[in-house]
């Protein structure tokens, strides 16, 4: 059974810098927490992008089972702030993959929602899919568990280690649905990206979306335009 073993203290210290740092930049900036992020550029190929999306999709659905976690590095400042100044893997959110309907449970700023899996995937540089370490029975309780919270208001206070039982923030939504103390697993004050992949294991990697837009630009010239003719295809 996996276990996350983290200090507390130290881990409450690295989400009140996070959401300083990011607040700083925005207002230095002139701009909101979701403005442009000026560590990873999306690329500008919107036809292959589209094409990147796609198959990122079909690889989800390829290798994700029910229940399982899939955490995501997005575009936003805010997403900056908290790769910078949490340890592990270069992530900034962490959602609960419904396979059965091919939806995503997450907490945003505006509650917990659910949204289609290509809506999850079109607005991320990179994604990892993590099972977490429990039965798969668990794991889909797990998912009706979250279901159970949708329009629950986003925990922002929880980012600072105070805990309100009715609202969440998205590492915590996820870690809760597992029900970790019926599993004897340590709960941090707060839950980074980092200790969702602790709890667990990684099943698949996408690597980053200007790699796969390399990779599809070095294919030959009518091949490369096949893939555009699809993503085309797609959008009607």
């Amino acid at each position: 059974m996996g276990t996350v073993m983290k200090s507390r203290t130290g881990n409450l210290a690295v989400l009140l810098s996070t959401v300083l740092i990011a607040i700083a930049a925005a207002s230095s900036a002139g701009c909101g927490l979701h403005s442009q992020s000026v560590m990873v550029k999306r690329p500008s190929d919107k036809v292959l992008d589209e094409v990147v999306t796609q198959r990122w999709a079909a690889e989800v659905r390829l290798h994700a089972r029910q229940g399982d976690w899939i955490l995501t590095r997005s575009y936003t400042k805010l997403s900056d702030a908290i790769v910078l100044l949490t340890s592990g893997d270069e992530f900034s959110h962490g959602t609960i993959y419904d396979a059965r309907r091919d939806l995503i449970i997450e907490a945003v700023d505006t509650g917990v929602q659910e949204i289609p899996l290509e809506q999850l995937v079109r607005r991320t540089n990179d994604l990892m899919i993590v099972r977490p370490s429990v039965s798969a029975a668990d794991r889909a309780r797990a998912v009706e568990r979250a279901r159970s919270k949708l329009g629950v208001p986003y925990d922002v206070r929880g980012l600072f280690g105070v805990e309100d039982p009715d609202k969440f923030y998205c590492s915590e939504l996820v870690y809760w649905s597992i029900d970790p103390r019926a599993h004897g697993m340590d709960t941090p004050l707060v839950i980074s990206p980092a200790d969702l992949i602790r709890a667990g294991h990684v099943v698949w990697y996408s690597g980053t979306r200007a790699d796969a837009h390399a990779t599809l630009g070095t294919k030959p010239a009518k091949q490369a335009a096949g893939h555009r003719r699809q993503a085309t295809g797609n959008r009607q």
